[in-house]
């Protein structure tokens, strides 16, 4: 029986780690008695760096993450009824792993699917496990932008995010994305988002947007590479009527 996959991350970047590893291990082999010191140790290190990055990335994409997910999902603290969002959902690990502990809500995964981040990151793919995991009743997706999210205030009672927000390379289109998960989130709702750069600044804007965090911590640092920290994030309650 089939099971679900969920891609490679960052596939340029493991192909270039592999690639300049095969460099610079050539450069070491064919230049040690030609090249003079410290040329060949220079290669020979960058070699060997290389390749445990690029190892280190693959281990992430196909075991890490998985586990990673289930301890992100663990700090939403669903009790099984709610509706939770995955802010850049790809092939559906979070949104997923949302669904199986939601006997009677909802999960919803917003995506673009750009290729670049994420192996075979494409809608179909993440239907596809999301059906080969018994879950499409449970499961919605939707093609929508992270600064611009389709769903009224106040739609979930939880938001989740793992490796999506530092694709958006300037600072004031984080900070709409992040103002946008407090606006979606109902109060009392959690907000849990996790990255491997910007998380410092994504607690704040989150504490901005009148959240409390209650959170920031380093992810186990043997399940992720880049090493990856997690933000957990409370809207306030309602206050209570006069």
């Amino acid at each position: 029986m089939a099971s679900a996959s969920y891609g490679i991350d960052a596939p340029g970047v493991v192909r270039n780690l592999a690639l300049a590893s095969l460099g610079a291990g050539l450069l070491f082999l064919f230049g040690r008695h030609h090249l003079p010191k410290p040329l060949p140790e220079a290669a020979a290190l960058t070699c060997l760096i290389c390749f445990a990055e690029a190892l280190a990335m693959l281990w992430t994409s196909l075991a890490g993450k998985r586990i990673a997910a289930r301890l992100l999902v663990d700090c939403a603290s669903l009790d099984g009824g709610e509706r939770v969002l995955d802010v850049g959902c790809g092939r559906g690990l979070l949104v997923i792993e949302a669904a199986r502990r939601l006997g009677h809500g909802r999960a919803v995964g917003l995506d673009l699917w750009n290729a670049q981040d994420l192996s075979g990151n494409r809608a179909a793919a993440t239907q596809a496990n999301v059906d080969l995991e018994g879950l499409t009743d449970r499961v919605a997706l939707i093609c929508g932008n992270a600064l611009a999210m389709p769903f009224p205030d106040g739609s979930f009672d939880a938001v989740i995010s793992s490796l999506c927000l530092h694709n958006l390379y300037q600072a004031d289109e984080r900070r709409r994305a992040l103002r946008e998960v407090a606006r979606v989130l109902k109060p009392g709702g959690r907000a849990v988002v996790q990255d491997f750069r910007h998380t410092a600044e994504y607690a704040t804007v989150l504490r901005q947007s009148g959240l409390t965090v209650e959170a920031r911590r380093l992810v186990r640092p043997w399940l992720m590479f880049p090493p990856t920290w997690r933000v957990v994030a409370r809207k306030p309650d309602r206050p209570a009527p006069s």
